[in-house]
């Protein structure tokens, strides 16, 4: 039986501006935390990852092993319900709203949010807001969360 010893990442560094990296990881946007991984790239070399204390794994991660790039993370696109809010009165509502579920909320434009899909949640703001919900294959940064935006707003101040 042959069993493949995966590479084990020992560094992580966040530069978006290197692609010089053929090796991609894909994530799913709930996997951001997750704190050990054991998964194979699109070419099938298998890594085994462990997050740093208090981080979470972000868009075009460089992952390293004694020293030499092996791969960049990348976040897969999902299924999402998107709402472009006309006026900052539509958006509290449907913030609120969607709160209100305790499903994260993401801004991916001016005025336009996104949630992962939930059939049931589709049929609710389809008859909420009527016909303004539409479904969408979109990436769901971590950096793109309100909960991210508003801790991070905190901080500056």
């Amino acid at each position: 039986m042959n069993i493949i010893q995966p590479v084990v990442i020992d560094e992580v560094k966040t530069d978006e501006n290197r692609s010089d990296c053929q090796e991609v990881l894909e994530l799913e946007w709930f996997e951001n935390k997750k704190q050990k991984l054991t998964r194979a790239t699109s070419s099938g070399l298998v890594l085994e990852l462990r997050l740093p204390h208090q981080q979470e794994w972000q868009q075009g991660d460089l992952l390293y092993s004694n020293g030499k790039l092996v791969a960049t993370i990348s976040i897969k696109d999902c299924l999402t319900i998107c709402f472009p809010a006309k006026n900052d009165q539509d958006a509290a509502d449907f913030c609120y709203f969607i709160g209100n579920q305790h499903l994260p909320v993401f801004l991916i434009g001016i005025q336009e949010f996104a949630v992962p899909y939930d059939g049931r949640l589709y049929e609710q703001l389809s008859l909420r807001y009527n016909g303004r919900i539409e479904l969408r294959d979109t990436q769901l940064l971590s950096t793109q969360s309100l909960r991210h935006l508003t801790k991070n707003k905190a901080h500056e101040n």
